[in-house]
């Protein structure tokens, strides 16, 4: 808005000086005219090519930006990952998983605890009813 005021104030400025008022040579007309350009033209710029490009730019600068070295982080994060195995021969299976910032619960119940090959590779035992596998997650930034 502020370089809208500044291109209308410099054009007025620069007509003044060509206006004859005997010949009804004015600037009025030509200042109300080009008000209303710039005015449709700032109301336009945000949808244009010009200023999808101009965004883009930006992006892609922030993108490119080396990091200082005092950005340097550590980030700890947690996955729990839980399989429930009822009873049954593999004809129940499901899987659900929920995320909170850097850790991640994820629990599947798959119920053949009774198959036959499932019993096999446990050497003839049962696979227990759950297990719980965690990892620990470590992210560095230097």
């Amino acid at each position: 808005a502020a370089a809208m005021c500044a291109a209308a104030f410099s054009f007025e400025t620069a007509v003044q000086d060509l206006e004859v008022p005997s010949l009804s040579l004015t600037k009025a007309k030509a200042v109300a005219e080009i008000d209303m350009k710039l005015g449709t033209a700032l109301n336009d710029f945000p949808d244009s090519p010009a200023a999808r490009l101009k965004n883009m730019k930006e992006v892609t600068r922030a993108a490119n930006k080396q990091k200082k070295p005092t950005e340097r982080s550590i980030d700890l994060g947690l996955d729990l990952v839980a399989m429930i195995r009822p009873d049954g021969f593999g004809n129940l299976q499901g899987f659900a998983g929920y995320q909170l910032g850097g850790n991640n619960v994820i629990v599947g119940v798959h119920n053949d605890a009774d198959a036959p090959d499932v019993i096999s590779q446990f050497g003839g035992k049962r696979p227990p009813f759950i297990r719980v596998q965690p990892k620990l997650k470590v992210d560095v930034e230097l």
